[in-house]
Parts: structure tokens; C-alpha cells; sequence
């Protein structure tokens, strides 16, 4: 059961960072949602190429609202006062109509602080998944009167045109070719009294520019989001378009664009005087350490961390000590294997030499400490020759005289050395004590 536990904790690090993973990695939706067929990424992308100063919403970032020129809010949600359910199986997931869920109040408050365009909802998650833009990938028209009665535009109805291009010239002067497929544009006759066309293409009314009492900017609606989202700027001049048009809209071209994609309200007032503000620390604070994406690091780090604990401890096992006899046992019996060897092969001078230069080096390690090689081996004779000059002399000759002649020595030549070495060992055994070194036989 011991062997087992280094296993187990293993397993428990890859399955608690793969769940992290799963859990907490798929917290980027709206990055997934930005870079979707429906999404504002190509927007963002033309613009920076053609120099529009611009900025993305981002969860962990609140620019100052006054120091923005316009919000391009698009919407994906039909309902602002419900909650889209998880869808049940793929039909459910391909006739979804909200993929990203907004409060009423906060699309009021983004409305509210500065000129905004909204781009309406067109298109069910089916488009998304599928690519293709088909009637039944629409979302159906009698969905929007609840939307348009949530932003306080009662009455406002939309149309279609059907499974058609609409192609017409737009832009301050006409230069620009713009096309949608299935156009969606508002009713003519259906306009609140707060509102007024501002964009018209073939006869079709495609954005209209509306004043609330809340504020005295204006609002824009466009009925077909098409005309800026990834899917409709690859169709004709509508990218072209968009760089241009955009920045009309703005209160002050001095100022950046802002692509709001997030349901949250981000954006903040700052105080014309700088104040110092107390804040009250919470938990909360600390859950921010946790939340995408550095749920995503914590995540990783379990994975590494978990193939860390299972190359050391599973894999290589404990770390070695010098003084572990298991050690000392694996060197004896690798000598004993290679001098198996050499007897077998009848070599019985290398193995003389292989047995003293071992017992030497042996010797010096419990003398002296750690094998230090050939320094340590000359340190070794030099400590001896201090205490006793004529042995540590002897000794050293004799076993220089095995280990590098033995080899050319015959039987009795070896016979003779072997026996002058292990007189001479006994005695330098006297002389420092024992040192555990092992008889000769």
C-alpha cells in the first residue's frame, strides 16, 4: 500500500488540473464568440489596418468612459430580462437564439454613458456551428418585439428580403460597395417617434440613429449586423466600409472606438480631481486569483506539478545517500560480475589489477572522504608516508606494480604479489585502524 501512494497522488494532480482545465478553461466563450463567423475580431483587425484608433473590451481592463468616441455594442440576446438555458441536445444548440446573455440594465447603462451602435441579433447558434447561412440559421422575426420593447423602442418592427443579395453603393460619397445576404432592416413605417433613418441601401433601412431622455447623445440601431461582423466584412467593400463609417458616427474622432463584447459593464467615470479613495477588502479579492485566466495557470502548474512528484518519487524512486548500503552492495556486486568475467576469459592479470585499483580506491574514499580520483589516491599515500614513511613507500610500489604489470606477470609472479600486498595492507589496517576494508583471499 506504501508503494502505491506516490501512484495515487499522482493521479489525483492530473485529475483535479484536468478538471480545472475543463472547467475553467473554457471560461473564454467570448473569445471563442469574438473569433465566431458572428464575432467582431475582423472588425477590430481592418480597423487597426487602416490606423482607426480603437480599443477591445477586456474583463481585467475599465477605460474611462469620457475618454472613448463611440461603443460598437453587438448583441446576442434576444431577451434582456431572461437567462438562455443550456441547450438539451444538438437541436436545442442549433435553434439557440442568445449566445451571450446581457442584463437590461447593464445594455441601458452602456447606451447611457456614451454615443453607442448597437448591431441587433441575427443569426442562431446553427450558423455558428454549421457555417451555413440558410433561413433556418435566422433568428425568426417574431422574436424581436420583446427585445425592442426591453430598449424601450415599442413598435419597431424588422423585415427580410429573403435569400438574396442586396447590393448597393454606400459612403459619404457613394464609393464604397456594400452587399448582405438575407438583409435584415427595419419596417419604415414602424420607427418610433424618437428615431430616424441614418443609413438607407437599395430602399432598405439599415441603421437608424435614436435620442432617449436619459441622455442627449444619440443611439444607433443597425438592423443587419452583417454589415460589421466577421461573416458579412468578407462579402464586397463592407469592410472598407465599416473603417470608414465608424468613425463618422463617433461624438469626437479624437477619441478611440470602443468594441464592447462583453455583457458586462466595464467602462468607469473618473472624477475630474483625483480623490483618495478607501476600499473595503473582501473575498472576493482573493476569487480574482482564481478566475480565468489565472485559473488556467493554477491549472497547468497541478499538471507539471504532478509529473514532477512521479519522475521523482515513481519513476527514479528516493534519492541515494552515500552512506546507504545498498550502494556499496550494487559496487561489490558489479566487481564480483566483472571478475567473474575476467577468470571465465582467464584473465587473471586484469583482474589482479581491476581488484587492487578498486580496494585502493575504496581505501582512500574511508581515509579521505569522497573518491577524488588520481589526487585523491596520491593524498591517500602522502597521509600514510607522514605517519610511516618506508611502509607507505612499499605499499604504494607494490600496489602500482599490480595494477599496472599484472597483466604480463605469470601465476607465480601474481601468487608472489598478491601475498606482499596483502601483508603490506595488514599493516597499513594497523596503522590507521580498521577501515572495513575486506580481506583478501
Amino acid at each position: 500500500m506504501r508503494n502505491g501512494v506516490p501512484l495515487i497522488v499522482v493521479i489525483v494532480l492530473l485529475v483535479v488540473g484536468a478538471i480545472l482545465l475543463l472547467l475553467f478553461g473554457g471560461d473564454d466563450r467570448g473569445r471563442r464568440l469574438d473569433n465566431s463567423v458572428i464575432g467582431l475580431n475582423g472588425l477590430a483587425a481592418w480597423l487597426e489596418d487602416e490606423g482607426v484608433a480603437f480599443k477591445k473590451s477586456n474583463p481585467r481592463l475599465s477605460p474611462n468612459a469620457e475618454d472613448l468616441g463611440l461603443r460598437v455594442l453587438p448583441l446576442y440576446d434576444v431577451d434582456l430580462t431572461g437567462n438562455a438555458g443550456t441547450p438539451r441536445n444538438l437541436s436545442d444548440l442549433l435553434e439557440q437564439q442568445t449566445q451571450s446573455d446581457i442584463e437590461r440594465e447593464n445594455f441601458l447603462s452602456k447606451i447611457d454613458e456614451i454615443p453607442s451602435v448597437v448591431l441587433l441579433p441575427k443569426w442562431t447558434t446553427g450558423f455558428i456551428e454549421t457555417g451555413i447561412a440558410h433561413e433556418r440559421t435566422l433568428i425568426p422575426v417574431g422574436s424581436y418585439p420583446l427585445l425592442f420593447a426591453q430598449m424601450d423602442l415599442d413598435g419597431l418592427r424588422l423585415q427580410r428580403r429573403g435569400a438574396e443579395f442586396l447590393s448597393a453603393a454606400a459612403g459619404p460619397r457613394g464609393e464604397h460597395a456594400v452587399a448582405l445576404f438575407q438583409a435584415q432592416s427595419f419596417a419604415p413605417d414602424s420607427l418610433p417617434d424618437n428615431c430616424r433613418p441614418h443609413l438607407v441601401l437599395d430602399g432598405d433601412l439599415i441603421v437608424i440613429a435614436c435620442r432617449f431622455a436619459e441622455h442627449d447623445h444619440v443611439t444607433y440601431f443597425v438592423a443587419d449586423p452583417d454589415l460589421f461582423n466577421n461573416h458579412g466584412l468578407s462579402l464586397a467593400e463592407n469592410a472598407a466600409f465599416a473603417a470608414a463609417y465608424l468613425p463618422l458616427l463617433a461624438s469626437d474622432d479624437s477619441k478611440p472606438l470602443y468594441i464592447d463584447s462583453s455583457p458586462q459593464l466595464l467602462t468607469r467615470y473618473e472624477a475630474v480631481e483625483e480623490q483618495r479613495r478607501d476600499y473595503e477588502r473582501s473575498g472576493s479579492d482573493l476569487a480574482r486569483f482564481f478566475e480565468y485566466p489565472l485559473s488556467i495557470l493554477w491549472a497547468v502548474m497541478l499538471l507539471v506539478l504532478a509529473v514532477l512528484f512521479w519522475r521523482g518519487a515513481v519513476r527514479f524512486g528516493p534519492p541515494e545517500r552515500e552512506d546507504d548500503p545498498s550502494v556499496n552492495q550494487a559496487k561489490t556486486v558489479a566487481i564480483a560480475t566483472k571478475a567473474r568475467l575476467l577468470r571465465l576469459s582467464e584473465s587473471d592479470g586484469e583482474m589482479v589489477s581491476d581488484f587492487v585499483r578498486h580496494q585502493l580506491s575504496d581505501l582512500t574514499t574511508q581515509t579521505l572522504g569522497p573518491d577524488l580520483g588520481k589526487a585523491g589516491l596520491e593524498r591517500f599515500f602522502a597521509h600514510l608516508s607522514r605517519k610511516d614513511a618506508t611502509l607507505a613507500a612499499a605499499f604504494q610500489d607494490t600496489s602500482e606494480m599490480l595494477i599496472h604489470g599484472a597483466g604480463e606477470m605469470s601465476h607465480a609472479e601474481l601468487s608472489k604479489g598478491l601475498d606482499r600486498y596483502k601483508q603490506l595492507l595488514e599493516k597499513v589496517t594497523r596503522l590507521n585502524g580498521s577501515l572495513g576494508i575486506p580481506k583478501t583471499r
